[in-house]
C-alpha cells in the first residue's frame, strides 16, 4: 500500500472518529461509507462500537428498542456488504 493512499485512510478515520463526538450523525455515515468503500476498514466498526457506547443509555434492558445497537449493527453490515462491491469495482491500489 502506497504511502498517499495510508495517509488517506488515517485521515478519513481520524475524521471519522472526531465526527463521531462533535458532529451529526449523517457525517459520521459518509465518512465510514468512504472508508468501507475503498478499505476493508475495521475502523468503522470500531467507530459503530464507540458510537454506541457514547449514545446508549445506561439502563439498559433487553425488552427495550432503545438498548439495541444500531450504530454497530449498521457499522458490521457497511463493511460486510461493501466487501463484494469494492472487490468488483476497484482494480487495485494504483486507483488512488
Amino acid at each position: 500500500m502506497s504511502l498517499r493512499s495510508n495517509n488517506i485512510r488515517i485521515l478519513l478515520a481520524a475524521a471519522l472518529f472526531t465526527s463521531v463526538v462533535f458532529a451529526p450523525p449523517w457525517l459520521a455515515a459518509v465518512f465510514a461509507f468512504a472508508l468501507a468503500a475503498r478499505w476493508r476498514a475495521w475502523e468503522v466498526v470500531a467507530a459503530g462500537i464507540f458510537m454506541d457506547f457514547l449514545w446508549l443509555p445506561t439502563s439498559v434492558t433487553f425488552v427495550s428498542v432503545e438498548s439495541i445497537p444500531f450504530a454497530t449493527l449498521i457499522s458490521i453490515l457497511t463493511v460486510v456488504c461493501l466487501e463484494p462491491l469494492r472487490r468488483q469495482l476497484l482494480l487495485g491500489p494504483g486507483i488512488l
